[in-house]
């Protein structure tokens, strides 16, 4: 059996204890884990969904392409 961490310890017996951690434009939220730092958002009808690290990769590099696609057309309309 593999050794537990102490921080994962009371999610794994008792549960995540998730607090609001931010609320977004189309009221979803977003809510942490205070002992492990878990990460899920509600959808429209309340259901969780986990927020995985390739999400949050996907939604990191869509951001940044749509800022360099605003920084092209600015630099392209002023040449």
């Amino acid at each position: 059996m593999k050794p537990t961490s102490t921080e994962l310890l009371p999610c794994a017996i008792f549960g995540h204890n998730y607090v609001r951690s931010k609320t977004n434009i189309d009221y979803s939220l977003e809510l942490t884990c205070t002992h492990c730092d878990a990460v899920v958002n509600t959808d429209s009808h309340g259901n969780f969904e986990n927020n995985t690290v390739h999400n949050s990769q996907l939604k990191n590099t869509l951001q940044e392409l749509y800022r360099l696609t605003k920084r092209f057309n600015k630099l392209k309309a002023t040449s």
